[in-house]
């Protein structure tokens, strides 16, 4: 059995950096300190640091184990707050990793009523259009479009969710609409970058048969919110998730430039780390996405 107060020392070390601050922390002194350590390495069978006589730093596995030990501490001190509250209560921090365009647009708006419903709740979002890494993050729940099968994490599908090709009225009153796929070779096509690499093949279904088309343009970004900034502003067109422009096509300021085709479909998750117990405050939160994408 893992002992709890060698769990909440090796918690200590990773905060502190150093083994001897951590024990006098916790009123142990540096031996005891460093035999719990080790006690707690040989029982979980890995190295959790590496040690050196000036330094000491996580491993691979200390950072893996370190997510949930905290998280696992934090639903102990949730399940003993609400024994002295006689109820359970939502309360603590959630951070929420999401990309930057569904982040900003629908997705704030969208978690308003949970944050009115849970005020002793605090959101933390952390948008990027990169890959957040959850185990070297302290994120406890990340939207995806797609999920990788090799990721190590727990994927849940929130919704269906198409690209769509969008431009201004302001953009096709000055050159006119695309009147096929293949004129997009010679529009100016506004390219976004995915994990570090330029998404400029465009593809889309027409009578059961796809099309694709490589596209160019005087403007890229790896900042999808960005990328939305100019379609609207009229620079180009643009190949966007439907998820962050579909208020705009409601509102009149994108135009869907091939409303009878179908497009890719880059399906919504919601992912996190595998793990058996969850904090109520996670748990509410996964509940509370899956019936709004729903």
């Amino acid at each position: 059995m893992i002992q709890l107060s060698d769990v909440q020392l090796f918690i200590r070390v990773s905060e502190l950096g150093s083994i001897s601050a951590a024990g006098r922390a916790l009123g142990l002194s540096p031996a005891a300190a460093s035999a719990a350590l080790k006690r707690l390495e040989k029982r979980v069978d890995s190295q959790l640091f590496e040690r050196s006589t000036r330094s000491l730093r996580l491993t691979q596995a200390g950072e893996i184990f370190l997510v949930h030990c905290q998280q696992s501490h934090q639903a102990l001190d949730e399940g003993l707050a609400a024994l002295r509250q006689g109820r359970e209560q939502l309360s603590g921090d959630i951070h929420l990793g999401a990309p930057s365009d569904l982040g900003r647009g629908c997705l704030d708006s969208l978690l308003e009523p949970f944050r009115q419903r849970h005020p002793q709740l605090r959101l933390v979002m952390h948008l990027s259009d990169g890959l957040i890494d959850l185990y070297r993050n302290p994120i406890d729940l990340v939207l995806r479009y797609g999920l990788s099968e090799d990721s190590g994490l727990v994927g849940r599908k929130l919704c269906d969710n198409p690209r769509v090709l969008v431009a201004s009225p302001d953009y096709l009153a000055r050159h006119g609409q695309p009147e096929c796929f293949e004129d997009l070779a010679r529009r100016n096509c506004i390219c976004f970058y995915r994990n570090g690499e330029l998404f400029d093949r465009w593809r889309l279904y027409c009578h059961d048969q796809q099309r694709e088309i490589t596209v160019s343009g005087d403007r890229a970004a790896d900042d999808g919110a960005l990328v939305r900034q100019w379609a609207l502003a009229g620079h180009g067109i643009a190949y966007k998730s439907r998820l962050d422009v579909q208020a705009d096509l409601d509102a009149g300021r994108l135009v869907d430039l091939f409303p009878d085709a179908l497009y890719d479909s880059t399906p919504l998750y919601v992912a996190y780390p595998s793990r058996r117990y969850q904090p109520a405050r996670i748990k509410a939160l996964l509940g509370y996405l899956a019936e709004r994408f729903g």
